[in-house]
């Protein structure tokens, strides 16, 4: 049996999709993570909470410290490497999230100004 298909097995079926579901596992990293601002913190876990079985529609929470190379390309925006990889799979063996094999991602970043008040309007820029 390959990795995935053994992976996949051990997966509950989920009850809103009617299917292998990644939800059950972004909620349980939910306490691990925060951008400081509870609009996008609750943006990100509709995101993933609305994923079920595609995680490549989730959104996730990368802290600054991730990021190298940055360069200012804009107002506002900058673009940088991050090294880590998008999800791609739930690994059940090790309980962690299986990344792409790309060392360096190429991201782009938007300064957001008094996060503490921002709201979802910003969401159209995302």
């Amino acid at each position: 049996m390959d990795k995935k298909k053994k992976n996949k097995s051990s997966y509950k079926i989920c009850k809103v999709c009617n299917r292998i579901c990644y939800t059950r596992h972004f909620q349980r990293d939910f306490e691990n993570w925060t951008s400081g601002n509870v609009d996008i913190d609750n943006f990100i876990k509709y995101t993933q909470l609305s994923a079920h079985n595609d995680v490549s529609k989730a959104l996730e929470w990368i802290s600054y410290d991730q990021f190298y190379n940055i360069e200012h390309i804009a107002k506002d925006w900058y673009q940088a490497n991050w090294i880590g990889g998008n999800i791609i799979d739930w690994d059940s063996k090790n309980k962690s999230w299986e990344r792409n094999d790309q060392d360096i991602i190429n991201v782009e970043l938007k300064k957001l100004n008094n996060t503490k008040d921002i709201k979802l309007e910003f969401t159209n820029e995302v």
